[in-house]
């Protein structure tokens, strides 16, 4: 949904929507909701984050993850051209053994036996092998040792292993992903809403018959609609035939909304808990995920019998979920459509694809016509209280950049290199402007880290950057920072959700026209003493805190930090009430604190 419109429309657009009763309460409402479903994703993912960095912060409450996660690590990073299902039977196999808690020499023995076997490329064993030797992959199998019978923090592990190193290895990826989104604000929910009353007004029937002489002939009603279609009196034409109403109008706008974010929560989530997820979901199978063909099937063929199958591990997250309640309604509901749906199909079978899509489209629309609602007041009820606000995420990004800087695991870390780059251009920049002499800053460590994830927010979450690796973009970037040249960005070189503004050292101005009549942002880069100390200042609020079971305020991420932390975190990710009911049979999946694959 694209929010820019003339700010002649405007009045248009007010006019429209006031005519069918939609008020700026219905609007606001509708914006609340979005906000608190990206607040909820963003906290089932920042809270699989901040578990797992805090058991690798206290290594005896954590069983030696990082060692597990290493060789998770090393394991994935194999690239396999002979035959790519051995390496996937082979990580799927170790996945399998890290959850069962074995330790290091039981993967070495079980890689061995596959040299054995000669059942697998050996070239990749061997490369594994060699790499769990040369980096020191050492950890004892979990459980009954030595009769002492042991747990995460006397409690079960919240997340399976390759969560874990998921929240790691795509860190920077999720967060793009996270911030790559469209917000959902005023304008872009009253053009949207517009664009519905609009498309409905022009479906109405209309045709203008013309007499031998060429003019035409209207009737009445024709000339009716012709003439509210010229003035642009949409609603108004919608009202007078009963073609659309307020109530249909803010549940179909909701259902698209919801089917959105539901596919966009869809690829976020399955990069942290499906390991053979490659991203991006495609436009043909998206159906499947909007239906949740997996959660409930009815058979309604046989004469006799009507048979209802839910996947067992789907009831089990329900369960969890303390919903089982409105998964009873579901199933009812679900039959007597079933038995509606077996009465208009007899004798006249959907044959066609364009009907097959028609009917999947109305399916998904009917399963999230409340799911945003739903999903809305779930959160306010189910939240960590975390984020109260949509602009407290920007802090806590930056909180896990700061923390996995210098952590080989993660990808954050895999392009300090980009951000070591820039700051030798910028600091060059300065050298040229300094009339050729040396610059010279006094060094503070602290600062100096800051700055780093300053730079790599910047580039990564602002700008949408590729690394430098893969990217002539970012050496032509170095090279216009060292030439001091004016830098221009197009609109798409920024990320739909411009939070991470505040952040960054890129500050456009005033937008110039380039010759193909596109317009572009000229973005300077402001970092100089007084943006260097608005810098120190915001980093003074992180890492943020969370409170304790005993309510005092603790900080996250921080080696000085007390393990009650870890246990707080387990307490907000267990016992979280559930009275409101979940949408699971929409596009939106499930919490990733339920889902246990």
């Amino acid at each position: 949904m694209n929010s820019s419109y003339k700010k002649n429309d405007e009045s248009l657009i007010n006019l429209n929507l006031e005519v069918l009763g939609v008020r700026d309460k219905d609007i606001d409402s509708i914006v609340k909701e979005t906000q608190n479903v990206k607040k909820m994703v963003f906290e089932q993912v920042f809270l699989v984050m901040l578990y797992t960095r805090q058991l690798m912060l206290h290594p005896k409450n954590g069983a030696n993850v990082k060692a597990r996660l290493k060789l998770i690590d090393i394991v994935f990073r194999i690239q396999d051209s002979s035959n790519g299902s051995e390496v996937s039977k082979v990580r799927t196999d170790i996945l399998q053994m890290m959850e069962a808690n074995e330790g290091s020499n039981d993967f070495i023995a079980y890689l061995h036996s596959l040299k054995l076997k000669n059942e697998t490329n050996s070239e990749a064993i061997d490369t594994i092998l060699s790499s769990i030797q040369e980096e020191k992959v050492a950890f004892a199998p979990l459980g009954n040792i030595h009769g002492n019978s042991y747990k995460f923090i006397n409690t079960d592990r919240q997340y399976s292993y390759y969560e874990m190193y998921a929240s790691l290895r795509y860190t920077m990826t999720i967060f793009q992903k996270f911030l790559n989104q469209a917000t959902y604000d005023d304008n872009v929910i009253k053009r949207a809403l517009f664009k519905k009353i609009k498309s409905k007004a022009e479906t109405k029937d209309f045709y203008r018959p013309s007499s031998q002489d060429g003019k035409d002939i209207l009737s009445g009603e024709q000339k009716k609609i012709s003439d509210l279609l010229s003035n642009q009196s949409y609603a108004e034409l919608v009202k007078e035939f009963e073609l659309l109403h307020k109530k249909e109008l803010l549940q179909d706008i909701r259902a698209d909304i919801a089917i959105d974010l539901g596919v966009w929560a869809t690829d976020i989530f399955r990069r942290i808990y499906d390991s053979k997820y490659i991203g991006g979901l495609e436009y043909s199978s998206q159906y499947n995920y909007l239906n949740n063909v997996d959660l409930l099937e009815i058979d309604n063929e046989s004469e006799d019998n009507v048979i209802v199958s839910i996947d067992k591990i789907i009831l089990e997250d329900i369960y969890k979920l303390n919903q089982l309640d409105h998964l009873a309604d579901s199933i009812k509901n679900a039959l007597i459509n079933s038995l509606k749906s077996e009465k208009r199909t007899i004798g006249n079978p959907v044959s066609s694809d364009k009907e097959f899509l028609t009917e999947s489209l109305n399916k998904a629309k009917d399963n999230n016509e409340s799911a945003l609602t739903q999903l809305s007041e779930w959160y306010a009820e189910n939240s960590i209280g975390f984020f109260k606000k949509i602009d407290q995420i920007p802090k806590a990004i930056v909180s896990i950049i700061n923390f996995d800087l210098y952590n080989p695991l993660s990808d954050v870390n895999w392009r300090l290199n980009d951000a070591l780059m820039l700051d030798q251009a910028y600091s060059y920049k300065k050298q040229i402007n300094n009339q050729g002499q040396p610059y010279f800053r006094r060094k503070s460590p602290i600062a100096e880290h800051n700055k780093l994830v300053t730079y790599l927010t910047s580039l990564f979450l602002h700008l949408k950057m590729n690394h430098s690796l893969i990217s002539y973009q970012f050496f032509d970037l170095l090279q216009d920072i060292k030439k001091d040249n004016l830098i221009h960005f197009n609109h798409s070189d920024f990320f739909e959700n411009s939070m991470m503004f505040s952040w960054s050292i890129f500050k456009p101005s005033t937008p110039v026209e380039s010759t193909n009549n596109s317009f572009q942002e000229k973005s300077d880069i402001e970092f100089g003493e007084d943006e260097q100390n608005q810098m120190m200042y915001r980093f003074k609020k992180i890492p943020i805190s969370v409170r304790n079971n005993e309510g005092r305020k603790v900080k996250i991420l921080s080696k000085d930090t007390t393990e009650d932390v870890l246990e707080a975190l387990v307490n907000f990710i267990t016992n979280q009430p559930s009275t409101k009911p979940y949408p699971y049979n929409s596009s939106f999946p499930l919490p990733l604190r339920i889902r246990k694959r």
